[in-house]
């Protein structure tokens, strides 16, 4: 099936060619450990895709060299262990599969015991699940509708080895052509990319990887007009709505607007126990898992949201009950995802009934919020990094460290400006 090279031949220890590819034994050199010593690993290259399989050994670069013919304990055990893994698994198994016309680095995972998954389908199918496991119940939505596309444009059983830079264009042209807005397009592709990534484990290398300069580009959506001015936020304010439904959700809106952005997810997750001295302290769920150096955005909490608070909120205002009662008897993380959604699409459906009504823009959604509060205090001349930190943007540098956070009466101060009673000071137009 193959030519085997003489078993610990100098410089091509335990190498195995067949059509289009090899297997052979190597030590990575690319960074030693505190022994100075270099992993020893396999490596299979087919149709020049490579993919390493580490064994968990160290030799130095003497104890390399000396491996094939070396009397030491060591390295003589070593032999005893590597020769037989070779022979009878690694070799054998790429002969059964060139038998069946079946080799593929996939199959080849999969008859080792690495790995299930033997197509993008599976991978994907795999991540939903962990997700999911981890109540990453929004992420697990956007990864299955990124799949529920791929699977559409190329079926259910799409192979690694298809996912070309020609594949990625002719993906996104079809999208397209299916007027799918190149926000979405852009993040259904960084799914497939985040997949390929594999978490630092790649399915796809180096002239096989799709991505990146000269290959394929993932598309980013053009910016839209997506705040309001600060006087359609009061007149949203002030507008009389016609029934308590649309009452609660314009002022849940509101309360989204004046607690510097914050998002529905978070806002409904807000308990008593995150109120201190008049604030209301909170890390942002989006970010909770992937953040490292994790810091809380601190919201003063305004006139306009402890009226909200006071008409909406939950009665009983025990430190562990939320602030408001829509997640009330929700007992797990797919509950909480699905009423809150409920909440969010019942809100944009009412803000915009209200905004067409007093003349507003088309498009005003839950996020024309946060969007409207950064650019408001945007052109108020308010400092880049204190939005940033009330958005839950802020990436501290050494030098920042240095710095303390902004105080309360500056996060009142800058808050303020957003009142009615203040819109007289705006600069720049607002």
């Amino acid at each position: 099936m193959g030519k085997l090279w003489a078993n610990f031949k100098y410089n091509n220890m335990l190498k195995y060619e067949f059509t289009n590819g090899s297997v052979s034994l190597f030590i990575d050199k690319r960074r030693a450990n505190k022994e100075n010593a270099y992993p020893l690993k396999w490596r299979v290259y087919y149709k020049r895709k490579r993919t390493d399989y580490p064994i968990r050994v160290f030799l130095t670069d003497e104890e390399w060299e000396v491996l094939p013919t070396s009397k030491l304990k060591k390295l003589a055990d070593l032999r005893k262990e590597l020769i037989p893994y070779f022979n009878n698994v690694l070799v054998k198994n790429i002969n059964e599969l060139l038998r069946n016309n079946n080799f593929s680095i996939e199959q080849f995972n999969h008859n080792l015991g690495k790995s299930d998954i033997l197509t993008v389908n599976d991978a994907f199918n795999a991540k939903i699940k962990a997700l999911q496991e981890n109540d990453k119940i929004s992420n697990s939505i956007i990864y299955q509708c990124s799949l529920n596309s791929l699977e559409k444009f190329a079926g259910e059983k799409i192979s690694f080895s298809k996912i070309t830079p020609k594949f990625l264009k002719e993906y996104q042209q079809d999208m397209e052509k299916n007027e799918i807005r190149k926000s979405t397009i852009g993040m259904y592709v960084r799914c497939l990319r985040a997949i390929i990534n594999n978490n630092g484990e790649p399915y796809l290398t180096d002239a096989n990887y799709p991505f990146g300069k000269g290959k394929y580009i993932v598309p980013t959506g053009s910016g839209r007009e997506m705040a309001l001015q600060l006087s359609d936020i009061h007149l949203l304010e002030a507008y009389e709505c016609e029934d308590v439904v649309a009452e609660q959700c314009r002022d849940m809106w509101l309360f989204s607007f004046y607690c510097s952005g914050a998002n529905f997810n978070d806002i409904c997750k807000f308990k008593y126990k995150n109120i201190m001295n008049g604030e209301i302290y909170f890390i942002r769920q989006k970010t909770k898992s992937t953040t490292q150096d994790q810091k809380d955005i601190v919201v003063p909490i305004l006139e306009p949201m402890q009226r909200i608070i006071d008409k909406h909120g939950n009665e009983n205002t025990n430190k562990e009950n939320y602030i408001f009662p829509f997640l009330n008897d929700t007992y797990t993380e797919q509950e909480r995802f699905l009423k809150t959604q409920n909440l969010i699409r019942l809100t944009n459906k009412k803000i915009k009934l209200i905004a067409k009504k007093i003349g507003l823009m088309d498009g005003i959604s839950t996020y024309t919020a946060r969007h409207s509060y950064a650019t408001i205090l945007a052109k108020l001349r308010v400092p880049e990094s204190f939005i940033a930190e009330q958005l839950g943007h802020s990436k501290r540098t050494v030098t920042q460290n240095y710095f303390d956070s902004y105080t309360k009466e500056e996060r009142v101060s800058f808050n303020s400006l957003l009142l009615p009673s203040n819109s007289g000071k705006m600069e720049g137009g607002v």
